[in-house]
């Protein structure tokens, strides 16, 4: 049954204003978040950049070894571009995802020659044997990482790889005086100490350190949230663009401008969706993004990667509707954890299905898939919000060939003979487990009218950018009056499946919503439980709230005559 107004309840009862719930949030003051001016110190920098100086004078290939993701493409691009910039010997390896997987393997060491440079970015912490083959290769070896070391099951202390510098705040404690960053933190971090902040090639690698940062979830506090800051800034300058970058973000309209929102449900899919699809793919982002040639080949490259997108998009809508019809067939859509092994599933969307499915059944999800490796499934987990995924492969890796992960996402791999009895220990594990109330409560941080709504626009853009580590405040929007613009007061959009609600101080949107709005009789006094934000197209500026909860009302505000004529004129004209 749906809740009424009644049942919308305040978080914190403490916080009164915008400043207060970020500063909670964030656990920063409001100095911090409007005028940090801490340097954030990371030790190391100096002893890589030196290796790195002595090799380009020397004359040395430098391997730089990135990821597929867009932090591992964009943190590769980084050190290019800036290496590139100082007459380096560059040569760029990104493992190729189905293939080779995640992270520095032996085999990709084999191939560089002996007694150069190899530097990783996003990886290398845990490439214990990978690292140890380049040594005795004669090579010089920096790691650059920002996930957790291997630890050894008996003394629990970590395990490093024998390289000559290691930069990983994650994995020896009190080297940085951050340690959120991710991978592209790190290398803009690492080439703004070699080239100096005034170097022209900054802006760019700022740009690029921005998208990485949004789009790998690391919490926007501290130096990420000035890096992202300032990287929106950078993008919509032509100083902050290479020309590839640049022609992506005309691609997708977000040239004049762009949120940490925009990159990381409209820039990032895009830069992530070749790799998903082809087993060398990342390449081709990496290509686009270092690409400073014509525009009109910088063009092409950009339509090629939104084809790309939407042909990931169609696979991952197919294959999902597939995946819950199956888990509803073959009666699972009660288990918790979900096993669910579909065969023909592409690799590179397993992670994005698996998400929706435990999205839909409020349960964790391991999706699997055939390997390249006859006889070997091969998939990604997601959790339910509450399930550690981690912890629980831990407790069941005798099933496992290989796993690895954190506590809301996690890979594995396993003989497709053992799927079965991996299933059934896993569900005799988390019997009774399940959370015993899934009704997500309807709060709110902040009330407001549609009087407010200017003036909390301004605040909100104070305390942005928004995201992982600083979500955006949930407001409760009471008794909003819809009024015709034009000749409507809503609007069907995305063939019906979404609506927008119209008033002259705000729109607001439900992607998913437009059958709901006509079932509850297309309400023109509406409350509503939603996020704000400024909606750019077509050069205008409009406020706009997108919605996840909406509560027909009966309007207390007072409206004008000719506000009230209009109002009464477009129920008449969308009666049933």
């Amino acid at each position: 049954m749906r809740k009424g107004k009644e049942m919308v309840t305040k978080r914190n009862a403490d916080l009164h204003s915008i400043q207060d719930v970020v500063c909670a949030n964030t656990g920063m003051s409001v100095e911090e978040l409007l005028n940090d001016q801490q340097s954030y110190p990371i030790d190391n920098l100096q002893s890589a950049a030196i290796i790195l100086r002595d090799a380009v004078r020397s004359g040395k290939t430098i391997y730089i070894m990135g990821d597929y993701d867009v932090d591992g493409i964009c943190a590769s691009s980084i050190l290019f571009m800036g290496l590139n910039s100082v007459n380096a010997n560059v040569v760029v390896k990104l493992p190729k995802r189905f293939s080779e997987g995640y992270g520095l393997k032996a085999e990709a060491v084999e191939a560089c020659e002996d007694g150069q440079v190899l530097i990783t970015v996003d990886n290398g912490i845990a490439s214990i044997d990978a690292i140890k083959k380049a040594k005795e290769k004669g090579m010089t070896v920096i790691v650059t990482d920002h996930h957790l070391p291997i630890m050894d099951e008996k003394t629990n202390q970590p395990i490093l790889p024998e390289a000559d510098v290691i930069i990983d705040p994650n994995a020896i404690p009190d080297s940085a005086a951050f340690n959120g960053y991710c991978g592209a933190g790190l290398a803009y971090r690492l080439c703004r100490f070699m080239l100096g902040t005034k170097h022209w090639l900054m802006p760019k690698l700022l740009s690029f350190a921005a998208i990485a940062t949004v789009a790998d979830s690391v919490p926007l506090i501290k130096d990420n949230r000035l890096l992202v800051k300032y990287g929106l800034q950078a993008m919509i300058d032509r100083r902050g663009n290479t020309k590839g970058l640049y022609a992506l973000l005309c691609e997708l309209n977000l040239d004049k401008y762009i949120t940490a929102e925009n990159i990381g449900f409209k820039l990032a899919p895009v830069l992530n969706a070749p790799g998903r699809l082809r087993d060398d793919g990342a390449m081709d982002a990496f290509h686009l993004l270092t690409f400073e040639g014509r525009y009109d080949d910088a063009k092409s490259m950009a339509q090629a990667l939104m084809q790309d997108n939407q042909t990931r998009r169609e696979l991952s809508d197919t294959w999902t509707k597939k995946v819950i019809d199956s888990i509803e067939e073959n009666g699972m859509q009660d288990d918790y954890p979900l096993v669910a092994y579909e065969k023909e599933i592409p690799e590179g969307i397993i992670g994005i299905v698996a998400g929706r499915v435990a999205e839909k059944f409020h349960a964790p999800c391991f999706l699997l898939g055939e390997s390249a490796t006859t006889g070997i499934a091969k998939g990604s987990s997601r959790s339910d919000g509450v399930c550690n995924l981690k912890a629980l492969l831990d407790d069941h890796k005798d099933f496992l060939i290989s796993y690895g992960g954190h506590a809301p996402a996690a890979g594995l791999k396993l003989f497709t003979e053992h799927i079965a009895e991996f299933r059934s220990a896993l569900l005799r594990d988390m019997h009774g487990k399940r959370p015993s109330s899934l009704v997500e409560k309807d709060e709110y941080d902040l009330k407001i009218s549609t009087n407010d709504i200017e003036s909390t626009m301004k605040e909100l853009q104070k305390f942005a950018p928004y995201g992982e580590g600083n979500p955006m405040p949930v407001f409760y929007l009471e008794d909003l009056t819809l009024v015709p613009v034009g000749t409507e007061y809503f609007k069907l959009i995305s063939d019906g499946r979404g609506v927008k609600l119209l008033s002259p101080n705000v729109e607001a949107v439900k992607f998913d919503g437009g059958e709901e709005y006509v079932e509850l009789g297309k309400p023109r006094h509406v409350s509503l439980l939603g996020t704000l934000s400024v909606h750019h197209f077509m050069g205008k500026f409009k406020n706009q709230m997108e919605y996840f909860k909406i509560y027909p009302s009966k309007s207390t505000a007072r409206t004008s005559p000719l506000a009230r004529a209009l109002a009464n004129r477009a129920v008449g004209r969308y009666k049933n």
